[in-house]
């Protein structure tokens, strides 16, 4: 809400990789991953305006799937924790590839270890 006058038939572009990365919109430490930026002290999910967060799109034609997916991510995400402990390999060369889809170009290299094995 910049105030800025658009015209009439005026092609607006956007980068939702940019706009992840804004200062302005997500403070001065922006550039760090920090899975905490969505959750509470209390643990429940912050809610994050749809038009700062547009992954998704905004306003009322926002993806359908939406909902869905946050929970079959929550329920994969409990299965491999429950089962598994990863640590995140020190040497990561973390670069994206840009494409249509957003991909880390060398993957993310992490150490998976069973929990089962510990509780043998």
């Amino acid at each position: 809400m910049s105030g800025d006058r658009v015209n009439a038939n005026t092609m607006i572009l956007y980068s939702l990789y940019s706009m992840g990365r804004m200062e302005q919109i997500w403070g001065e430490d922006c550039l760090e991953f920090k899975p905490e930026r969505w959750v509470s002290e209390k643990g429940r999910n912050l809610h994050i305006p749809s038009y700062k967060f547009i992954a998704f799109q905004a306003g009322p034609r926002s993806c359908l799937g939406k909902n869905i997916s946050f929970i079959q991510m929550k329920i994969i995400a409990i299965a491999l924790l429950q089962n598994f402990q990863f640590e995140v390999m020190e040497e990561n060369n973390v670069r994206p590839r840009l494409s249509v889809l957003l991909h880390m170009k060398h993957g993310l290299k992490v150490k998976v270890r069973s929990n089962s094995h510990e509780q043998q």
